[in-house]
């Protein structure tokens, strides 16, 4: 997970977990803006934060951001 975070990093984007309503979130932020969020079910936390964070990076990736 470490590389993935290193990789939102260099490309200037923010990454930000929460717990709302007893689901773990994931955000993606550049600058103030939430560019990509998604939330994850009561899976294995960890699978389901790497899975999550590498599929929402590379969607961030083909839109160009």
């Amino acid at each position: 997970m470490r590389d993935l975070l290193e990789k939102a990093l260099k490309k200037g984007l923010s990454v930000v977990f929460s717990n709302e309503n007893g689901f773990a979130v994931i955000r993606i932020l550049k600058g103030e803006e939430v560019v990509a969020s998604c939330s994850l079910g009561s899976a294995n936390f960890r699978s389901s934060v790497e899975d999550s964070l590498q599929s929402l990076l590379l969607d961030l990736e083909r839109k160009g951001l």
